[in-house]
């Protein structure tokens, strides 16, 4: 399938070598393409050009009128139908929303990504491992398109640190249905270029970016060097749920956990107006993760399963 985009000049680089763009209507596209194109904001004549490295379906969009991983749920969630693999990118965008609906900014230079993967996986077995396929894919693509210099880790459950500050954050939603999951949407924002200016919270990791630790990340351009080694690592790990490898997920997950072994602060995930007025729900030094996810405290004697992580001492 090809790489259907509003922006040739931006996605040039995803093109497979030696090929041009053509412009075509949105009429004369394969109707799975069409559709997809339409579903995503796309309201003129996409250029299209062949993908380098993959057969799926990518979009990339200039400036994406709304969450594209918003609009793949509430598409699925209405009976429609989605390709398998299609991946849709954002240059820039509004009303994008991470964990548990919170509003997060879609800066020009970074990765705004949503993938959808048609699947079935047993539910029981497969849920674990799809809610860490995106932060391990992401983690090793960084790890392999910097050639090693940047090594993220993971904090529990969905953010990647550099140095303590947050540079991507990660999402995973399924569809359900006779107890095995037939479609998993992942949701995938990278500081690439710029960290996004926020107002400092106590509970909220600093943000930083790519660029802050390695210049070869400081253009508008750098998405295109993460998303070829990021959709490869999602396919690896797509490829190993399915051969009942979802160990080696949490594995890897575990293996750049910055928490293990450090002092946290458990917090309830909603937000209230007055922050200093919350209790938290459990502190202490994290000596596992267990293969459901929760957290062993030192001192705490249940696993805590849910709320927001804050780490209290330096690594």
């Amino acid at each position: 399938m090809p790489l259907l985009t509003d922006a040739p000049d931006a996605a040039r680089p995803l093109l497979r070598p030696d090929t041009t763009w053509r412009r075509i209507g949105a009429d004369a596209l394969a109707p799975p393409a069409a559709a997809a194109w339409r579903a995503f904001g796309g309201d003129g004549a996409p250029w299209v050009g062949p993908l380098d490295g993959g057969e799926r379906l990518l979009i990339v969009r200039d400036e994406a009128p709304a969450s594209q991983f918003g609009l793949m749920q509430d598409l699925l969630a209405a009976g429609g139908a989605l390709p398998d693999g299609l991946a849709c990118m954002a240059l820039t965008g509004s009303r994008f929303r991470g964990q548990r609906g919170r509003g997060w900014t879609a800066l020009r230079g970074n990765l705004h990504l949503s993938v959808h993967l048609a699947v079935d996986l047993e539910a029981a077995a497969s849920q674990v491992p799809l809610a860490l396929l995106p932060a391990v894919a992401t983690a090793r693509a960084i790890e392999a398109a910097s050639g090693g210099r940047l090594r993220p880790r993971t904090k529990w459950v969905n953010d990647l640190l550099l140095d303590g500050r947050k540079v991507a954050g990660v999402l995973t939603a399924t569809q359900l249905h006779a107890g095995r999951v037939r479609h998993a949407l992942l949701g995938i924002g990278v500081n690439l270029a710029r960290a996004p200016e926020l107002p400092p919270s106590p509970r909220v990791p600093r943000p930083g970016c790519l660029a802050a630790f390695d210049d070869g990340w400081d253009d508008d351009g750098a998405w295109t060097r993460l998303l070829p080694p990021l959709l490869r690592e999602i396919d690896a790990g797509r490829a190993a749920l399915e051969a009942g490898d979802g160990a080696s997920l949490f594995a890897a997950y575990r293996e750049r956990a910055a928490f293990l072994g450090r002092v946290a602060t458990i917090w309830p995930v909603d937000e209230v107006p007055d922050p200093e007025a919350v209790r938290p729900l459990a502190r202490g030094r994290v000596l596992e993760l267990l293969p459901d996810l929760s957290l062993r405290l030192e001192g705490v004697a249940e696993p805590v399963r849910t709320g927001r992580m804050t780490l209290d001492d330096t690594p």
